[in-house]
Order: structure tokens, then C-alpha cells, then sequence
């Protein structure tokens, strides 16, 4: 889809980029080689095309910052089939919704190569030097909350790579609410026993793993992973979804090939969950 994209470019908004698609301009290189262009493209004709041709050479290079900094915040989704080979799928537990008063837990990181657990006095030192080997960061929700939590703790780290949240393009196909209603809507499901776990119970589990509970630690960090391996599932749904909507002739995305995350989880700490919340 990126090759297919003008509205990254000065003065170009979704009708004149539709104008350039119905004229037949449906990629950078449509654009490059036409005799002319649309009226409201051809006015600053000269400068489009080297930023055309400058979009080819990023695109090149794998310059994700590039197409992130000039890319409406509601299209980045558009990067996602250029760049998942180089994404992360993040997702954090906390102890609370504060940063000022809570503290992170833990952060799971998927790829296409596994999932990796970055837990609070264990390992999570050694999360920043993690994240910068991927160009693309790809959450739910996580512009309001997973990223900031984390450069409010751990000191800025995202200002030059890509982010989708793609809460808000669910939201723009018509998928609203939290992450575990909009997964059974689109059928992108967890273990059963996983299922009737939310954000409070990973809080319970951390504090249950604090006082000695190792099942719970276990338990805690396969609640996460199923999390963040919800998300490229969800992430193709969004591309494939838009790419239709909006009716430009470009390749379709190939299913991606995720790895089997089988971390042993405990169901009597499910149990003992329940137990809790009732006494509650």
C-alpha cells in the first residue's frame, strides 16, 4: 500500500490523492511517467515528483521514520506491509493506569522470530537495547498508554521509529472498545481458561507473584503473550480491511507465518483469581 500513497506529500489529502487513483496514478511510478496529472497535482507538479522520487529512495532504504513523520497519524497503518518484517508487537502490564504512581511489570515483545518477556527486576533493563533493532512498533492503544508509560520510566526511546495503534484504525472500521471484546468479534481468540482474564488480574498476579506464588509469575507473563499475539492477527485484518475500502489496484498482503508461543500457564491461579474477586 505505501507505493500506492500520496497523502504523505505537501497539499495532497485523501480527495486529490482518490483523483490521482481514478486518472490511473496508482503508484509512485504512475506518478513519475505521466504526461500530466490532476489539477490540483499538477499546480506543484516540479515538487511532487522529487518528493515522489525521494519516497522510492526511502522505501529503499527501509526509512520508516521518514514515512512516519510525513504520514497523517490515522494512515500509518498504510506501513504496515513494508515494515511488519521489522516490527515489534508491544504490549505492557502495570500496576495501575498512572505512570506517576504505578510502576511497569512487565512488557512482552513479539516478532516474527518469538516473544520475549521483560520483567521488572529481572530483565528489564534490557528492554531499550530490544526495541531498537525494529523500525516499526505496532500496538493497541499503545499511544496513550503503553509508550509514554514506558519512556515516563525508562527515558525516551521511540522518537525515530514507526508506531501503528491500531485502536484507532478498528475504530474507523466500525471495531470499538478494548482489545479482548474486539478479538472475539473478529474471532482472534486465546486459550479459554486465558480468556476470562483482564488488566486488574495481571495486577493481582504480580502482587500474588510478589508474595511468593512462582504459578502466578508463569501465568502472568502467557496472559501477556496472548496479548501481544493477538496483535499481527489483528494488524493483517486492519490492512486487508482498509486496503478494500479504499479500491486501489496494489499486491495484498501475504498471511504471516507467527511462531507457536507455548509458555505453561497455571489454571489454579485462574482459580484462585476467581476466588479473590468474589471476595472482593
Amino acid at each position: 500500500m505505501l507505493p500506492n500513497t500520496f497523502v504523505h506529500l505537501p497539499d495532497i489529502g485523501p480527495v486529490t490523492e482518490r483523483e490521482l487513483w481514478d486518472s490511473g496514478v496508482h503508484t509512485w511510478e504512475d506518478f513519475l511517467s505521466a504526461s500530466s496529472l490532476p489539477d490540483r497535482a499538477e499546480r506543484n507538479a516540479g515538487q511532487l515528483r522529487s518528493l515522489v522520487a525521494e519516497s522510492q529512495e526511502r522505501l529503499d532504504e527501509m526509512d520508516a521514520s521518514y514515512f512516519s513523520d510525513a504520514l497523517p497519524r490515522n494512515e500509518m497503518w498504510r506501513l504496515y506491509a513494508e515494515f511488519r518484517d521489522r516490527a515489534a508487537f508491544v504490549d505492557i502490564e502495570t500496576t495501575g493506569l498512572s505512570p506517576d504512581s504505578s510502576d511497569i511489570t512487565m512488557v512482552g515483545v513479539l516478532d516474527f522470530q518469538g516473544y520475549r518477556a521483560f520483567v521488572q527486576d529481572e530483565n528489564m533493563e534490557d528492554l531499550r537495547g530490544a526495541l531498537e533493532e525494529y523500525d516499526l512498533l505496532v500496538t493497541f492503544n499503545g499511544a496513550a498508554f503503553d509508550l509514554p508509560f514506558i519512556e515516563h520510566k525508562l527515558g525516551r526511546m521511540f522518537a525515530q521509529v514507526a508506531h501503528i495503534d491500531l485502536m484507532f484504525p478498528l475504530r474507523r472500521m466500525g471495531l470499538t472498545g478494548g482489545l479482548k471484546a474486539i478479538e472475539k468479534r473478529l474471532k482472534v481468540g486465546r486459550p479459554s481458561a486465558l480468556s476470562t482474564l483482564n488488566g486488574f488480574d495481571a495486577v493481582l498476579m504480580w502482587r500474588m507473584w510478589r508474595n511468593g506464588d512462582k504459578a502466578a509469575r508463569d501465568t502472568l507473563v502467557r496472559y501477556n503473550a496472548e496479548d501481544v499475539l493477538s496483535l499481527p492477527k489483528i494488524a493483517e485484518i486492519v490492512y486487508d480491511g482498509l486496503t478494500d475500502r479504499l479500491d486501489v489496484p496494489c499486491a495484498k498482503l501475504e498471511p504471516s507465518d507467527l511462531p507457536d508461543v507455548t509458555l505453561p500457564f497455571d489454571e489454579g491461579v485462574i482459580e484462585r483469581l476467581a476466588e479473590m474477586k468474589v471476595r472482593r
